[in-house]
């Protein structure tokens, strides 16, 4: 089976389209901009695991059997910041450059799954900053 996905773990698709998003605790977000640092972590949040992302996106699959996931994500900003402003898209914001590093465990049946230690965790692109959108534009 190498190569095939047998594990998708995340909350679903709600009756109004929005997907993968899942609301956590205050206590688990920790931001200081003016330090240029943020985590978000959470332990042992309850999430479905379709098994695969056809079946997570479409449904037409295994049934999803409930798993578990823990992960901590540090964001550290370096840089300088720089500002948008779309009025027309109604977005703005402050960002700078950052590194993020992760690391994740999770829990499905008989399955335990673990990333490397967050020290080993490298970045492909980090942002770190604040925007506002929509109705609060």
């Amino acid at each position: 089976m190498e190569g095939q996905q047998v594990h998708d773990f995340n909350p679903g698709v709600t009756q109004n389209g929005l997907f993968w998003t899942t609301v956590v605790s205050s206590d688990s977000v920790d931001v200081d901009l003016a330090a240029g640092r943020a985590t978000l972590q959470v332990s042992d949040i309850q999430q479905k695991d379709f098994f695969d992302f056809e079946n997570a996106i479409l449904g037409n699959g295994a049934t999803p059997q409930q798993g578990r996931v823990s992960f901590r994500v540090e964001w550290t900003a370096f840089g300088p910041v720089a500002d948008f402003d779309n009025a027309s898209q109604q977005f703005r914001g402050s960002f700078s450059p950052a590194v993020a590093q992760m690391e994740w465990s999770g829990r499905s049946g008989d399955y335990e799954f673990k990333s490397a230690p967050l020290a080993e965790s490298t970045t492909g692109a980090a942002q770190l900053g604040a925007e506002r959108n929509g109705s609060f534009y």
